[in-house]
């Protein structure tokens, strides 16, 4: 968490608070291991007076393009907060770990709790070749992911389709949230080996993923935990969810009670008769 929809609800908020186009005056970092390719020193020196032309997703990941053909980029991981405020925001500063302050007087604070998410710079002409980024799949919402695309990445793979679909280097952006409810609308049993799938079951997860993850994005994402698109904000995506976190509710198709199992060590919810165990 935030998964795909919620970096996506994120980035969309951010691209329209009037964030664009506005420039670095200061940063200040206050956990210095969010920095990861660089020094503390070096990354305040590579953003100070550029400007954010655009924001856009790769995967979970945010990109920042900036003038003087520079990139920032940032995962969220499992906690963090990206929220453009005013200076004098009355929001509880416990977990503030950097600060981008702006030359229009306002502020990108950055807040996490658990202090795994990541900071990167880069010029322009290397990003996408870093290794944060090249190994990262498609997502489901490129245009490229398909069919024949899908089929490619598990032909080989013996892993459980539900592990499978959480491997960035597979699928990227899905998460536990969305890899449980793209299978039980595709009717697949998360344990089922990703190499005996048939044809349909794979088209079939090529649409429902589109199809959940664009409804989640429409909705703001889902809140599970501490997930908030803006200081007023939170998901709504939650409300829609069809198994995940449901155990023991009736499936909302045949009101079989929904189960929850470990899938390498993830939780994960299926409906027994909606998801059946093929033998696999």
């Amino acid at each position: 968490m935030p998964e795909l929809p919620e970096v996506q609800t994120i980035i969309n908020t951010l691209n329209s608070s009037g964030l664009l186009n506005q420039s670095f005056s200061k940063v200040s970092v206050y956990k210095d291991k969010l920095i990861k390719n660089t020094t503390v020193k070096n990354f305040t020196n590579f953003l100070v007076g550029e400007t954010i032309n655009n924001i856009e997703r790769i995967g979970k990941y945010l990109v920042f393009h900036l003038t003087n053909k520079k990139a920032l980029i940032i995962h969220l991981r499992m906690e963090g907060k990206l929220f453009y405020e005013p200076i004098a925001s009355n929001y509880p500063r416990t977990h503030l770990r950097i600060e981008f302050f702006l030359k229009n007087n306002r502020v990108l604070r950055y807040y996490d709790s658990r202090m795994f998410g990541t900071f990167h710079i880069f010029k322009e002409d290397e990003y996408l070749q870093s290794t944060i980024i090249k190994k990262l799949a498609l997502d489901p919402l490129d245009e490229q992911f398909n069919f024949n695309y899908l089929k490619d990445a598990l032909k080989h793979s013996t892993k459980a389709i539900k592990t499978a679909l959480l491997d960035q280097t597979n699928v990227s952006g899905i998460g536990n949230i969305y890899a449980d409810e793209i299978l039980f609308l595709s009717k697949i049993y998360p344990l089922t080996k990703s190499n005996t799938l048939t044809d349909t079951q794979i088209k079939n997860i090529v649409i429902y993923s589109k199809q959940v993850l664009l409804k989640a994005i429409k909705y703001g994402g889902t809140t599970v935990s501490s997930y908030k698109w803006d200081i007023n904000h939170s998901g709504r995506y939650q409300d829609m969810l069809l198994v995940h976190t449901k155990k023991g509710c009736p499936c909302p198709v045949c009101k079989t009670k929904i189960l929850k199992i470990k899938v390498n060590g993830r939780g994960t919810y299926f409906c027994p008769k909606c998801q059946k165990n093929g033998g696999n």
